[in-house]
């Protein structure tokens, strides 16, 4: 299996400064693809960072900031 079978698109920093807040995203958590909700954007000096929640393995609602290289856009069904 390749790792672009597994790993969703990544969003471009482009697309990720243009999205309406909060938006729904996926967010690589611990090699894990979650659903996340995106609450804001922070530039620092290391490039772009989003701030997002989500829901952890143990069922516990999380908030923490990641690379905006480690989110991507939701399956449209």
């Amino acid at each position: 299996m390749t790792d672009s079978v597994v790993r969703p698109p990544a969003y471009e920093l482009k697309s990720i400064l243009g999205l309406d807040l909060p938006a729904h995203v996926l967010a690589l958590i611990d090699d894990t693809w979650r659903p996340a909700w995106l609450i804001s954007r922070l530039h620092h000096a290391d490039g772009w960072m989003g701030l997002i929640q989500y829901t952890d393995a143990d069922g516990c609602e999380q908030t923490c900031r990641v690379p905006t290289s480690r989110l991507g856009p939701m399956p449209v069904s």
